[in-house]
């Protein structure tokens, strides 16, 4: 299948309204509307050229209008056949689910999403498909890069690219008002796949690729971009500009879940929430504490049973993995994060976090944040790994418990928007590390 800008090249509608009823049609024109009314666009109004004035509904129950030339009319209804608005993110899916392309937001809304890619510096290997794939260039004094990637899957399966939103995407995805904003270019983000079976397993594998790399543009080079769900519209954030130094970009190699891709993304969202973008990369941890305890438990286990002197026969032995069994069972949540940072997070690089000039302060006993413990990379009676994980928990418990819950009385609130809150910066940054340290052992 062609992507939709080969499909539709020269589909850009009229912009001149008329409501008179009486502007008449081709045979072929007429077919066309009826065709496209047949999949859901309604059509509510003429223009003056011949064109027509549509209107749909959206998955979350709002309404858009958007108009097409009359000369259009038959590109976009033989592409509305072939192209539909997808059922979870703002974009569109082809009807066999072999391509995708998603509208993406960049972490501060402030910030137009096409405006922060064109801050960047791509730097990739040119694909060896037959992608069409054609990116701006901009000028920055003496500098001159590319904008927008293209790259393809190492098994060739698969390809990705980020460029100007296409024609098609116009047509069948609900952007707004205007057909193409003069103040920036939008850029989207497409995905090809090459077919496995069904139309589900594809729309589920090209997603999860753009999950995948919008995963390793945020771990990787720090660009913060997300895909925009149907749902309501996200609160304003703010960051910083980022750097236009050369952002290597590959096809992505980890494999995230869909869960942890998406509070991995709002973690980055909530910069001006900090709390929120706490507790976003807390969550992330919470999803591996599980499977990380388990994997403790199954390694103290085979740990008993490979014993030397253990014997299936005598009772004693038995007992010991039976209570070995029970104990990873009943391990609390305080106790399933240090295992988690104590088996995930790699000790030097730990270390290296806290011997940072500017953690120094921030981590001590006299840091901006109380009721939670200090950091000792020097202690000899508790492992960096455990006053990690302590703290973590602690800081936690201070942001999601009630101040009048009689467990934590002495402990009080962390509150939004608070001197506290506004001095997080540096525990998120700890929490952003482990969670990028779980996601990476936790590879098959």
């Amino acid at each position: 299948m062609n992507s939709p800008e080969e499909d539709l090249q020269d589909f850009i509608p009229s912009t001149e309204a008329e409501t008179e009823e009486d502007v008449e049609l081709t045979r072929e024109q007429i077919d066309a509307v009826a065709k496209l009314e047949s999949l859901g666009y309604k059509k509510i109004g003429h223009y003056s050229d011949g064109g027509v004035r549509f209107g749909t509904k959206i998955p979350t129950g709002s309404s858009r209008i958007f108009d097409v030339g009359a000369e259009h009319l038959q590109f976009a209804s033989l592409n509305a056949e072939n192209y539909c608005e997808h059922s979870e993110y703002k974009g569109i899916t082809s009807r066999d689910g072999t391509y995708a392309e998603f509208m993406i937001n960049y972490a501060s809304s402030r910030t137009p999403a096409g405006r922060a890619v064109e801050q960047y510096n791509w730097k990739h290997q040119a694909p060896d498909c037959d992608h069409v794939f054609d990116p701006w260039t901009i000028r920055s004094g003496t500098r001159e890069y590319t904008t927008g990637f293209h790259i393809r899957s190492p098994k060739k399966d698969a390809c990705i690219e980020l460029s100007e939103i296409s024609p098609v995407s116009h047509f069948a995805t609900p952007t707004g008002s205007t057909w193409w904003p003069a103040d920036y270019t939008e850029y989207t983000l497409k995905v090809w796949v090459t077919s496995s079976g069904t139309t589900e397993a594809n729309t589920r594998q090209a997603q999860q690729i753009a999950h995948n790399i919008l995963f390793e543009m945020d771990a990787k080079e720090g660009g913060q971009f997300s895909l925009i769900s149907q749902g309501p519209v996200r609160v304003d954030v703010h960051r910083t500009q980022r750097s236009t130094d050369p952002h290597s970009i590959a096809f992505p190699s980890t494999i995230v879940p869909r869960e942890v891709a998406a509070l991995f993304s709002f973690a980055g969202e909530a910069f001006e929430n900090p709390p929120f973008a706490f507790l976003s990369y807390y969550q992330v941890l919470e999803y591996y504490m599980p499977l990380v305890s388990r994997r403790d438990a199954l390694r103290q286990v085979r740990r008993e049973i490979r014993d030397l002197s253990f014997d299936v026969s005598n009772d004693a032995s038995v007992l010991r993995v039976l209570n070995t069994a029970e104990r990873a069972k009943g391990v609390s949540e305080e106790e399933a994060l240090k295992i988690l940072v104590r088996d995930c997070a790699r000790a030097d690089r730990l270390a290296e976090f806290f011997q940072l000039s500017e953690m120094a302060q921030h981590f001590s006993k006299k840091g901006p944040i109380a009721g939670v413990p200090a950091i000792n990379v020097n202690s000899t009676s508790e492992t960096l790994a455990t006053q990690t994980a302590r703290r973590i928990y602690a800081l936690r418990n201070r942001i999601v418990h009630a101040k009048d819950d009689p467990r934590y009385i002495s402990t009080p609130q962390l509150l939004p928007r608070s001197a506290e809150a506004n001095s997080l910066g540096p525990d998120i940054r700890l929490a952003r590390f482990l969670a990028l340290e779980a996601v990476t052992d936790n590879q098959d």
